[in-house]
């Protein structure tokens, strides 16, 4: 069951804090609730509602606003070195960066602190500190927006490039990306993982915080470079 609401105030779900106010407004949390909402709405041009940032809102959107708020992590499968990881897209980014670095899974520690969702990251293929999406990404599932058909899009199918991706070419409004998948190295059964610090500012970061370079360390300095250039959207938006 799809609930829809009127006239709602989407001030605390953009990074800008505007106050605007969607015409309608609907949170989906299961592939089945995205599936009726997208039917529901099959002639009219939905508007898809991640993690709010990435967007600046200059009036009050006349489309029907549908949140996407899948959320669930899930390992699916390990081998000697690495870990196969699904995330919904409704996780937050960063706490899906934390939460792999507390289970000692490396690749993405690099992309802490960037905002939005994990559902987006494919989208421009987002990138910090020499490491790209692409670099650990496996797959997505995706949901045809007018069909409600479901499949499977595989590294090779995304065309990844600098910020770029099929997503934000030929199939630019034609699907809804609903989970990825990442295979990312676990560090406790490998010596053979390359830290990757050359990039910016980390190597002098970790030399302020006077720690030895590991996943967390990095990450950690890459949290405190960047939120000595940005401001925190929770405060200023």
């Amino acid at each position: 069951m799809i609930e829809i609401r009127s006239h709602f105030s989407i001030k605390e779900y953009n990074t800008f804090g505007i106050s605007a106010f969607a015409k309608a407004y609907t949170s989906v949390s299961t592939i089945k609730q995205l599936r009726e909402v997208l039917a529901y709405y099959y002639n009219e041009e939905v508007f898809l509602l991640g993690g709010g940032s990435n967007m600046l809102l200059l009036n009050d959107i006349e489309r029907p606003v549908v949140h996407v708020n899948l959320k669930g992590i899930d390992l699916l499968k390990q081998d000697n070195e690495h870990v196969f990881v699904q995330a919904m897209a409704g996780e937050n980014w960063h706490e899906f960066v934390i939460f792999c670095i507390e289970n000692n899974w490396a690749g993405i520690e690099n992309m802490a602190l960037i905002p939005g969702n994990v559902g987006t990251s494919p989208i421009q293929n987002i990138g910090a500190y020499g490491v790209e999406l692409k670099d650990t990404f496996v797959s997505c599932t995706v949901m045809n927006i007018k069909t409600g058909d479901v499949k499977t899009l595989h590294l090779e199918d995304c065309k990844f490039g600098y910020r770029e991706s099929i997503f934000k070419n030929e199939a630019l409004g034609k699907y809804v990306i609903t989970s990825v998948t990442f295979k990312l190295t676990d560090i406790t059964k490998t010596n053979d993982y390359q830290l990757k610090t050359s990039y910016g500012a980390i190597l002098n970061e970790l030399e302020n915080l006077q720690i030895e370079p590991s996943i967390q360390s990095v990450a950690q300095a890459v949290i405190n470079i960047r939120s000595s250039k940005l401001p925190d959207p929770k405060v200023i938006g």
